[in-house]
C-alpha cells in the first residue's frame, strides 16, 4: 500500500507539468538523465530542483539502486542525455537547453548578449 502512494506522489509533478503544456523535467535518478550528485540530493530531500523549481518525489530505494540502474543502462547500449549540473541547482535561473547551458552572457541583453558570449559577429 505504501509503495502505491509513492508512485502516485512521484507522478504528480509530471502530471502538473504536462497539464500546463510543459514537458516533465528530467529526473536526475533516471538512467537516461542520471547525475550522481543530483540524484543523491533528490533522495535525501525527497525531490529535486530543475531550473530553480522544486519537484517533490519519493525515492523508495537507496542510491546504490539508481547507480546500478544507470550502469545497466550504459552496458545495454543506452546513451545518456547530458544535463549541465547547474540545472539541478535551487538557485539556477538560466534558460539553457537540455544537454548543456546556453553559455555565459558577458554583456548586452537578449540576443546581443548571447551573440557576444558565443563570439558571433567577431
Amino acid at each position: 500500500m505504501k509503495r502505491s502512494r509513492n508512485v502516485v506522489l512521484g507522478l504528480v509533478p509530471s502530471l502538473v507539468a504536462v497539464s500546463c503544456g510543459h514537458t516533465p523535467p528530467p529526473d536526475p535518478c533516471e538512467p537516461s538523465f542520471y547525475s550522481a550528485e543530483a540524484c543523491q540530493y533528490a533522495i535525501e530531500h525527497r525531490g529535486y530542483y530543475h531550473d530553480g523549481v522544486f519537484f517533490p518525489h519519493v525515492y523508495p530505494y537507496p542510491m546504490l539502486y539508481y547507480n546500478s540502474g544507470y550502469s545497466t543502462y550504459l552496458s545495454r547500449g543506452g546513451r545518456p542525455t547530458a544535463i549541465a549540473a547547474e540545472h539541478y541547482s535551487p538557485t539556477y535561473r538560466g534558460g539553457g537547453a537540455i544537454g548543456g547551458s546556453a553559455g555565459t552572457v558577458r554583456g548586452g541583453f537578449g540576443g546581443s548578449g548571447a551573440a557576444h558570449a558565443s563570439g558571433a559577429g567577431s
